[in-house]
């Protein structure tokens, strides 16, 4: 029995998308880097871009779930022929503003190429993308 090949991240036209939801719970960083590194290994990244993809993941789960009311965390992870990208939202406790360390700025500056945050309506919003081509 044979199976079929595994589309190719940098040929494949169609974009894979993963949607993840995690109550905030800091144990669960762990998955989350899990499942960031995976799909980033399938974009065809080095080991060492794989591990930025780590980082950048640990550092908006990380601020998420700070920001988070005790609600999920919802994640959407996409990867196309060009790029990463993550995105993740929660709901703000009550009467709080979306406080992002300048550290976890600093650090997404360096291991992503974009990165941004935002609350409105009462839900914090991050997201960061990493090109796939070369730095």
């Amino acid at each position: 029995m044979s199976f079929p090949a595994p589309p190719d991240a940098m040929t494949d036209p169609a974009p894979t998308q993963l949607q993840l939801s995690l109550p905030p719970d800091p144990r669960l960083l762990r998955v989350l880097r899990l499942v960031a590194s995976g799909v980033a290994s399938l974009g065809q990244l080095d080991l060492a871009s794989v591990e930025e993809v780590r980082v950048a993941i640990d550092e908006l789960g990380t601020t998420l779930i700070s920001a988070s009311s005790g609600a999920q965390i919802d994640l959407t992870i996409e990867l196309t022929a060009t790029a990463l990208r993550v995105e993740g939202t929660t709901p703000l406790a009550n009467g709080t503003e979306l406080e992002v360390d300048p550290l976890t700025d600093r650090i997404l500056g360096v291991v992503a190429t974009t990165h941004e945050w935002s609350s409105a309506g009462g839900i914090a919003r991050g997201r960061f993308e990493r090109s796939l081509g070369p730095d």
